[in-house]
């Protein structure tokens, strides 16, 4: 297991550094603002739902935390009774169409992102309960202290490897030692790192880019 913690005490062990607690900080940062906009197993969920309200079609992260979150969709799924069905994807324009003044009731047959909201159409005229699945962003850890953070868990070679690219880049100064860790070296820990994390989440997910789980909604 590491933390946060442990990957700054590595990096400035490995960089025989004592005076850079900060930017070791900031390095870690911004590689984890990097990498969380790619497709990483970890970072792919199901796990969150939200129920719609009547005569609600918009829907935003006081709905649901996750909806501010989105990276990409994979599918969305609505329950009506016992049952289940996916949503089709439609152009803001659209629903934005599709929607005016409100008149157009029932249940939900499209959505789309806009804003980092998800708007319905049509308007929902009782609850139903969404399933998204989706790419999202994973957050860094909240302290020093957090345990199983996946950046500091699941990818924590490549993180730490970035962040010192990152260092040496832009702190320390050193373009030898930057061309070593670059991830556009494909010789480099940084590279390798992507790499092994990439072919990890091709071997677990399916055509397609969805997450091998039992077949269920």
């Amino acid at each position: 297991m590491s933390t946060l913690a442990i990957m700054k005490a590595r990096i400035a062990s490995e960089l025989r550094r004592t005076n850079i607690t900060s930017q070791i900080a900031d390095a870690i940062n911004t590689a984890i603002n990097q990498l969380e906009a790619e497709r990483w197993y970890f970072n792919e969920s199901r796990d969150f739902t939200f129920n719609t309200v009547d005569g609600q079609d918009i829907y935003d992260g006081d709905d649901s935390a996750f909806i501010p979150r989105i990276l990409k969709f994979d599918y969305v799924k609505i329950a009506q009774g016992d049952n289940i069905f996916t949503l089709g994807v439609e152009p803001p324009e659209r629903i934005e169409w599709l929607n005016q003044n409100s008149t157009s009731r029932g249940m939900p047959l499209s959505y789309c992102y806009y804003g980092e909201q998800i708007r319905l159409s049509y308007v929902p005229d009782t609850a139903y309960e969404i399933r998204v699945a989706a790419l999202v962003k994973m957050p860094a850890p909240a302290d020093d202290t957090e345990a199983n953070n996946p950046w500091m868990v699941k990818a924590e070679k490549l993180v730490r490897s970035y962040a010192k690219w990152e260092l040496y880049s832009n702190v320390l100064m050193d373009p030898d030692k930057a061309l070593m860790f670059s991830p556009e070296n494909p010789t480099s820990p940084t590279a390798i790192a992507m790499r092994n994390l990439k072919n990890r989440t091709n071997d677990l997910t399916q055509q397609g880019g969805y997450l091998v789980t039992p077949t269920c909604w």
